[in-house]
């Protein structure tokens, strides 16, 4: 230390570095302000000085001072480009330690902006003074986001009250683990929209029981009716199974009529109720019984219909035509029908889902 400074700085500066290492931090200061007022210093001997107080600071864990150190340091522009890199890494440490998020991202944009180790205490910093646009600005901007790094997105999304935000961090995070946890939040942020009720409703329970997304008993029920409306019997028959299966139906207050929609489902798979028009509608919903049934060849039906142009939804039915071929074993053709779907709107929308999820 004594090359380049004066005997009156060096020595009490070396005397600090001595206190430092036996803990005696108060003493160490002293010294320090010791060298501090020598007169006439040279700016080298000022940069010793502040390096030396620094390192004092950092010792002694007052992250505040220690911060405002570095800061002062890297204001001189003194230091070599390597020495005046490790300082900036120091300040920003030093002031997300000490809780000042604000100098934390000032410094690692201006000084360390593609520093890895750096990105998870700038986006920390960004939860923390809650400046969610500019989180997911920096998580959308690195090559291939993290789950830790979705997460803390949705999470500040989710705190802003920013739906569109939260939606897009879990879309994301669906993508990138398609487990039945993140398509549950996901699909539960989905099935707000109301392009997804009504006639798509069912289309819509099909997407969660293939994401693994648990259902309630009145969705178990009001599926299992919307099946049997439109003939699909063992679909329906499926449905009931599945709600018993996992334990949401068969007992409490409605156990009775559940249990009365369970045998209705089977009579109707025994005796069928028959179709009182022979439309390419009803010929598609044949189609899509048969495939539920374990028959492929309903896939040909379903898609004669399609050709047919007498379709009135024929978005809608390009979309359970690709549910078809997914559940008879067609996965490719499945992808081929999902990217066809005309139209636009929501069976557009359940189509890119259906994507998502295989």
């Amino acid at each position: 230390m004594a090359d380049g400074l004066r005997p009156a700085i060096a020595a009490p500066l070396q005397a600090a570095e001595r206190d430092i290492g036996k803990g005696e931090y108060a003493a160490a200061l002293k010294k320090v302000a010791q060298a501090e007022s020598v007169p006439g210093k040279t700016g080298f001997e000022t940069v010793t000085i502040d390096q030396v107080r620094a390192a004092v600071d950092a010792s002694r864990k007052d992250y505040a001072a220690a911060a405002a150190d570095y800061a002062a340091l890297l204001a001189t522009g003194a230091l070599p480009p390597g020495q005046m890199r490790v300082i900036a890494e120091a300040e920003a440490s030093s002031a997300y330690q000490a809780g000042d998020y604000a100098t934390a991202i000032r410094t690692i944009k201006a000084d360390l902006p593609d520093d890895p180790l750096f990105m998870p205490i700038l986006l920390q910093s960004y939860l923390k003074v809650k400046d969610c646009g500019s989180l997911e600005d920096a998580v959308y901007a690195l090559a291939k986001p993290d789950e830790a790094d979705l997460r803390m997105a949705a999470y500040c999304a989710a705190t802003a009250k920013d739906a569109a935000g939260y939606r897009k961090a879990i879309e994301d995070l669906v993508r990138d683990d398609p487990s039945p946890a993140y398509w549950t939040q996901f699909l539960g942020i989905e099935q707000a929209d109301p392009a997804f009720s009504g006639a798509l409703a069912l289309d819509f329970f099909r997407l969660k029981m293939a994401a693994g997304v648990a259902a309630t008993a009145p969705e178990y029920m009001d599926m299992t009716q919307a099946a049997l409306q439109l003939g699909l019997t063992n679909e329906a028959a499926k449905i009931i199974a599945g709600g018993y299966a996992s334990g949401v139906l068969g007992h409490g207050a409605d156990a009775d009529r559940q249990g009365r929609l369970k045998a209705l489902v089977a009579r109707r798979q025994v005796t069928p109720v028959a179709a009182t028009t022979q439309d390419q509608a009803s010929v598609f919903e044949t189609g899509f019984n048969q495939v539920d049934g374990g028959n492929a060849a309903g896939l040909t039906l379903m898609a004669n219909a399609i050709r047919s142009g007498a379709l009135t939804q024929p978005g809608q039915a390009e979309l359970e035509l690709g549910i078809a071929d997914d559940e008879a074993g067609q996965e490719a053709n499945a992808r081929v029908m999902w990217h066809a779907v005309q139209g636009g709107g929501g069976p557009a929308a359940l189509a890119k889902l259906w994507l998502d999820l295989k």
